[in-house]
């Protein structure tokens, strides 16, 4: 144990390790700035500054599993750190490990991040994981973010190119053929977000023109007017896209909640009824279905498709909503109230509200955290 004086000449060294160690990260030193900042936390374990600086380093050198035990203890020391919720995000998925990476750059979202670059790579890869997911809808939200900020390159079109296609391999993947048309298609989606929906219109028309055949194209389209409230024209290409592909389980849901936002159930019913017979354990066409006889007044028959969505799929606010409303109908109140609690609670943690997963409390010393060299 060190005597009282030799401590407190160690705490001394403090100022000049950090010193020391910036210097050396501006010099593009990386493996000096990594020694330094950890002697540093060795004697200031709580600096966050310190955990961010030595996690960015390690992640620039590809050294993902240490840069997350440095971007841990910084969202440890601060817990509202949004900037070091994206960053433990990012190295996340760098690990393959995409349900943690995007809770955590959701979560940093949520809090409000102050680095402009780093919201938009963050947002971006939290779109890729959608995409991967095959939650397309939620990954051309995410990727509108990102191309209303002002970024502009081939990853991002490419992206828009995917999602709007419903394509869940990565570009690498593709056939030539198909990677021109994701990138045809991507920028014409990130072009949407800048011009006006009659401009989209025509280089829609105008790829269709040469490419009518094309898998999801009309799809594509179809889900483009729809969105901007067209919703005849969007239900025309939906039905065109179902001529090349009679059985695509998502262009008949589409259709069918389509139908359902213009006040249409009895339209909506047999494309809801057809994509749960192609797809019985899909919680989306039960949802569908479920929805669809709640308009009609098919009450009971309601329940049971909306009870079996929240068991498929107990984390959907929508799904907890649409049950609570048929509950209540049905005068059962307790339960029609259990529901839309868990309704407000979901949507809460949506939002990024609730607390994050993966929490811990600072567990102790640099060197028990993050290793110099990771057979130590």
């Amino acid at each position: 144990m060190p005597l009282a004086g030799q401590q407190g000449a160690v705490q001394e060294n403090f100022p000049q390790l950090a010193q020391q160690a910036a210097e050396a990260q501006r010099q593009g030193q990386g493996e000096q700035a990594i020694r330094l900042y950890l002697k540093a936390l060795r004697i200031r374990p709580k600096w966050p500054d310190g955990w961010r600086n030595v996690g960015m380093l390690l992640a620039d050198r590809k050294e993902y599993a240490r840069a997350e035990a440095a971007f841990r203890n910084l969202v440890d020391i601060e817990p509202k750190n949004a900037d070091g919720w994206a960053l433990l995000g990012l190295v996340e998925y760098e690990q393959g490990r995409y349900d943690d990476a995007f809770a955590h750059i959701q979560h940093g979202r949520a809090l409000g991040m102050t680095n402009a670059d780093l919201y938009n790579v963050a947002t971006f890869n939290a779109a890729l994981i959608m995409i991967q997911k095959g939650e397309f809808e939620v990954a051309q939200e995410l990727l509108v973010r990102v191309a209303r900020s002002g970024v502009e390159d081939s990853d991002l079109t490419n992206a828009f190119g995917l999602a709007a296609l419903r394509i869940r391999s990565g570009l690498d993947k593709l056939e030539a053929q198909q990677k021109s048309l994701v990138a045809r298609v991507g920028q014409i989606g990130y072009q949407a977000t800048h011009s006006p929906v009659p401009e989209t219109i025509a280089a829609y028309r105008k790829l269709l023109a040469e490419v009518p055949q094309a898998p999801g194209l009309h799809y594509a389209f179809g889900n483009f007017l729809i969105n901007v409230a067209h919703y005849q024209e969007g239900i025309e290409e939906l039905h065109k896209e179902l001529e090349l592909r009679p059985d695509d389980v998502m262009t008949l849901l589409q259709i069918a909640m389509t139908y359902l936002k213009i006040n249409q159930p009895d339209r909506a019913l047999p494309y809801a009824e057809k994509a749960l017979r192609l797809s019985p354990g899909f919680f989306a066409a039960h949802y569908a279905l479920g929805w669809t006889l709640f308009k009609l007044g098919e009450n009971e028959r309601a329940i049971a498709e909306l009870e079996q969505v929240v068991q498929r799929e107990p984390n959907s606010p929508q799904a907890h909503f649409a049950l609570s409303q048929a509950y209540l109908r049905a005068h059962r109140k307790a339960d029609a109230d259990r529901e839309r609690g868990l309704f407000a609670k979901l949507k809460q943690r949506g939002l990024g509200l609730g607390a994050p997963p993966g929490g811990r409390e600072y567990s102790g010393t640099p060197a028990e955290n993050l290793p110099l060299r990771p057979e130590e």
